[in-house]
């Protein structure tokens, strides 16, 4: 039986004509995902969005954060090119979305913030790191203007880590290799400034582009600088070449290797080529997957609708998504300064708020219905420590064998 639409259906039964319901009460509340399916970062852009779609899966089936109207993605690939992103914001805003999701690279992820931000759309990235987004928040004065948010932590905290991880390597001259882009550059200096505050010396400190054919210069410098250790902030391809081009370069010291969080993408080891390259290469990340019951249930669940295991990030994705989902039933509104309120209230309330936890999203809208403030812990470190900043932890990994192993968290 085919189903009738509310005014027939009242008119068979007899009953007069239909209740007439407000305009858009059952329309989709549409969010915009900008994901790097292509370019540098496309081996891990498709998870990003399955992690997305998770959540908001999870959202629709307890009947949406507004009821009736379930979350829609409005997936669009910004093949990591941030020269792509702000079109690609522009025309999310013009299309009405209530909020955006990303990027991911944190250069895609400023220019996003440039489009969003006036626009008052409120924005979540889960995997930009950049200080220059602490920057971008920080130069907005009032709080109230502020409309950028991350799930990931910002590499100001990582940059210590990773001086951290040279001292305990017994390393006196540290090299450091770094992207000449917003992600980079400054991950670059912060690691420079942090060393040297430990009282560690830095033998130089060299910038590159992304995917190039060869970094035989870079290396050749690195090498002439004579260090005993390299940190490199990298993505996959450049990272894999770099390590070939230095393997392949005459004179070279006996180094040990520090990768941040860019390289640890399963494409690296790929990229590489030959693993014994990588043997003794350590690196330093975001905990992206914590041993916490929150994150044990996300890693289920994604593996059981998607038929594969998530890939770094994918948790703090999820989060992002999970978190507007709540903000916009907490605002009962798709407006966007009302979403970013919620969005610090649901994820950095008073400590005495009901917990709220990843994969239990549909006790969390039952809560907000009944009028309750909650607390979301999410499948990461979520809380939010700053202006759109949020809390994570770190460990240390060693690469062994083409796999990389845990060493120590921070």
């Amino acid at each position: 039986m085919r189903h009738l639409s509310i005014a027939l259906l009242a008119l068979a039964l007899g009953c007069g004509p239909a209740p007439t319901l407000p305009p858009g009460s059952f329309d989709p509340i549409e969010v915009g995902v900008i994901a790097p399916l292509t370019g540098t970062l496309g081996t891990d852009g498709p998870g990003w969005v399955n992690a997305a779609e998770l959540a908001a899966l999870e959202i629709n089936a307890a009947g949406g954060p507004l009821d009736g109207r379930p979350i829609e993605l409005v997936v669009v690939d910004d093949e990591t090119n941030p020269a792509l992103a702000a079109g690609l914001a522009q025309d999310l805003v013009d299309r009405g979305v209530v909020a955006i999701v990303g990027g991911a690279a944190s250069s895609v992820s400023l220019e996003v913030a440039r489009v969003a931000t006036p626009a008052g759309i409120p924005q979540i990235s889960c995997c930009s790191t950049s200080d220059l987004l602490t920057t971008f928040n920080e130069n907005i004065p009032d709080d109230a203007e502020r409309y950028f948010f991350r799930t990931s932590p910002p590499d100001s905290l990582q940059s210590v880590v990773v001086a951290i991880a040279a001292e305990d390597l017994a390393c006196t001259r540290l090299a450091i290799l770094h992207l000449d882009d917003g992600y980079g550059e400054p991950f670059g200096v912060g690691i420079e400034q942090a060393f040297e505050a430990r009282g560690g010396t830095v033998a130089v400190r060299v910038p590159f582009a992304d995917e190039r054919p060869s970094y035989m210069s870079e290396v050749a410098r690195i090498r002439d600088a004579a260090p005993d250790c390299i940190a490199v902030v990298a993505f996959p391809v450049s990272g894999g070449t770099i390590l070939r081009d230095w393997a392949a370069l005459g004179g070279t010291p006996d180094v040990t290797w520090i990768g941040t969080d860019g390289v640890r993408a399963p494409g690296f080891v790929d990229e590489v080529g030959d693993p014994a390259l990588l043997d003794g290469f350590y690196g330093t990340s975001p905990v992206t997957d914590p041993a916490t019951p929150e994150y044990n249930d996300f890693h289920a669940r994604y593996r059981a609708v998607f038929g594969a295991p998530p890939v770094p990030f994918s948790s703090n994705q999820y989060d992002a998504v999970a978190l507007l989902g709540l903000a916009i039933a907490r605002a009962e509104s798709t407006e966007g300064a009302a979403i970013r309120d919620a969005l610090v209230e649901v994820a950095a309330p008073p400590a005495d708020r009901g917990v709220v936890r990843a994969g239990r999203l549909a006790e969390g809208l039952a809560e907000i219905r009944k009028g309750r403030d909650i607390d979301y812990v999410g499948a990461t470190a979520v809380e939010l420590i700053g202006p759109g900043e949020s809390a994570g932890n770190y460990r240390e990994i060693e690469f062994k064998d083409g796999k990389y192993e845990t060493v120590k968290f921070r």
